[in-house]
């Protein structure tokens, strides 16, 4: 007797429209697709490795598809995932990942940044690597969402799509200086929600002003807002912010409501370097100078780094050598599902590491339920 939850997955999976012609299928559409996931689930890095794994798994597979016909081939699963759109599949795993989502926490902070697949760029065939612009919720440790586009310059593009999907009400999104530009500022405005971009020079002039009167005005006690020392990492670093109203002269230089300026004062030293090093980094945000949080944001948006870290290393994101735009971004986007569940749910008694989650789950059937059925 199937489970509610068992019930929810197969039925969304049935709900995939079938390009195919009728009379040359062969293994059910939500067959391929259960199989997929669960391979990717598995550590499958490759077609050859998904059907392996379908085949050492057959009889525990028959309990919930139907694999009468046998496995489906490398060639069949590839071209499902050629023809499956991505956006279809990313609303998939996003009402799955929000079915097993009970206790989940309003949206306070949003980061946003993009990531380069080295592996889908092929110069012989002229294809250029895929960016993937993903939003991170740090209220949730999950991501959000993700939109595809097929260069760095382009997530200015890309952007304004990924907001239009998500839920931004009252949240704060910050983004890198990329994001430096009245559309996405004018976009998250729309949502309801507030701005903290990175201001770096790719804006030369509004630049130049905001560095000079940090060093001439804004850098003084009266705006320092937090300051603290981190000794994690085999350094010591010292950390200033300083907070302060934009002044006029700033303002007519910037981008809508910019109301506040924070200054960042690295300071740090190393056991493995000589001498101290500083750097200053700047950011720009409508929320009011008053608001406690905008440390915490700025500190924060590092976590969607650590997680771009994790695809890679631990889910060989990057050595994906997939050249069909959609099979690239469905196989990514099944990545992606599986690292917010692993840390959605991560195993009861132990506790361990993302990467050994990330590996119980291929040597475990029972938490591989757990995950996909809870």
């Amino acid at each position: 007797m199937e489970s509610p939850a068992l019930s929810s997955v197969i039925d969304s999976l049935n709900q995939f429209n079938d390009p195919r012609d009728p009379k040359k299928i062969i293994h059910p559409l939500p067959t391929i697709l259960f199989i997929s996931i669960c391979a990717i689930f598995c550590g499958a890095n490759s077609w050859e490795d998904i059907v392996m794994w379908a085949e050492v798994h057959k009889k525990w597979l028959s309990k919930y598809v139907d694999v009468s016909n046998g496995t489906p081939s490398y060639s069949t699963i590839r071209r499902i995932f050629m023809i499956i759109k991505p956006a279809c599949w990313g609303a998939l795993t996003q009402k799955v990942l929000s079915s097993h989502h009970s206790n989940k926490k309003a949206e306070v902070h949003i980061s946003i940044d993009g990531k380069t697949l080295r592996g889908s760029k092929c110069a012989a065939k002229d294809i250029r690597a895929m960016q993937i612009v993903s939003a991170w919720s740090t209220e949730n440790n999950i991501i959000l969402g993700e939109v595809k586009t097929d260069s760095k310059s382009n997530e200015v593009t890309a952007i304004p799509l990924l907001l239009a999907l998500l839920d931004l009400e009252d949240a704060t999104i910050s983004i890198d200086a990329i994001a430096c530009n009245e559309t996405i500022v004018k976009a998250i405005l729309d949502k309801g929600a507030n701005y903290l971009l990175g201001l770096k020079k790719n804006q030369p002039t509004l630049y130049a002003a905001v560095e000079d009167y940090v060093q001439a005005e804004g850098a003084n006690p009266d705006n320092l807002t937090c300051d603290y020392f981190d000794d994690t990492h085999g350094r010591l670093v010292r950390r200033r912010y300083f907070v302060f109203d934009t002044p006029e002269h700033i303002k007519a230089l910037g981008f809508s409501e910019m109301n506040t300026v924070i200054a960042t004062e690295t300071i740090s030293s190393s056991p493995y370097k000589e001498g101290i090093s500083a750097e200053w980094r700047y950011y720009i945000t409508n929320n009011d100078k008053t608001n406690t949080q905008l440390p915490r944001f700025i500190r924060d948006h590092w976590q969607i780094e650590s997680t771009h870290w994790l695809l890679d290393v631990h889910l060989n994101d990057d050595k994906d050598k997939k050249y069909s735009k959609n099979a690239a971004e469905n196989f990514a986007k099944t990545k992606r599902f599986l690292l917010n569940m692993v840390k959605l749910r991560p195993p009861k008694g132990k506790k361990r590491s993302v990467r050994a989650n990330l590996k119980l789950v291929g040597w475990n059937l029972d938490y591989l339920e757990e995950l996909i059925f809870s």
